[in-house]
């Protein structure tokens, strides 16, 4: 089985700065540009999906019914277990209005699963949804199938980290709208990362 991972391209939350989670944003005119892209590369590149997947929040919705749309896909399975990190009282603030008391906060919440975000989720909350999801979506598939799973940074980091333990150290965060593949090996049953930002894992 193979899995490509993407993020959503740009959001207008992303652009200016705006502490999204939950909340829902359009992708703007480079994200909209970056999915367009993206699906030509996989056209171009010979990529087919035997099912495709997508958080039902508007920038990861809209940018796999791009990416669908050129390579003639006519199914989207949208699931809200794989949103971002619900981000409660913090979402829809701008980064520069975050006060350092805020972003200590934060900090310390992704340390500590067990601490909720006011009005928000904990990370052993989001771990579960995260591992829910993709069992489901990989009991739901031939092992020998193609995926295609459109996310967040924070939902395609728990795929790899917390479900799969393979992500790798001292990398950089997804960019939007890259490459990401993961695959399971038949004769160990075990998933490797073999692409990653759109640049080959060695």
């Amino acid at each position: 089985m193979k899995i490509v991972l993407i993020r959503h391209g740009e959001s207008e939350a992303n652009r200016q700065r705006i502490i999204q989670g939950h909340q829902d944003f359009p992708l703007s005119e480079l994200g909209l540009t970056q999915a367009e892209e993206m699906g030509d590369f996989l056209l171009k590149n010979g990529y087919s999906f035997d099912s495709v997947y997508s958080s039902d929040l508007t920038r990861a919705k809209t940018t796999a019914e791009i990416i669908c749309k050129k390579l003639q896909i006519d199914t989207i399975k949208t699931d809200e277990r794989l949103r971002e990190f619900n981000l409660g009282i913090y979402e829809g603030r701008r980064n520069d209005e975050m006060t350092t008391e805020d972003n200590s906060f934060l900090v310390s919440c992704w340390k500590d699963d067990l601490k909720r975000v006011p009005e928000g989720e904990n990370g052993q909350e989001m771990k579960a949804r995260i591992k829910d999801v993709f069992t489901d979506i990989i009991s739901m598939n031939d092992s020998k199938g193609t995926i295609l799973i459109v996310g967040h940074g924070g939902s395609l980091f728990h795929i790899l980290d917390s479900t799969l333990q393979i992500y790798p150290e001292k990398i950089d965060w997804f960019e939007n709208c890259k490459l990401n593949e993961i695959v399971l090996q038949p004769d160990t049953e075990k998933w490797t990362l073999t692409i990653y930002n759109g640049k080959n894992i060695s």
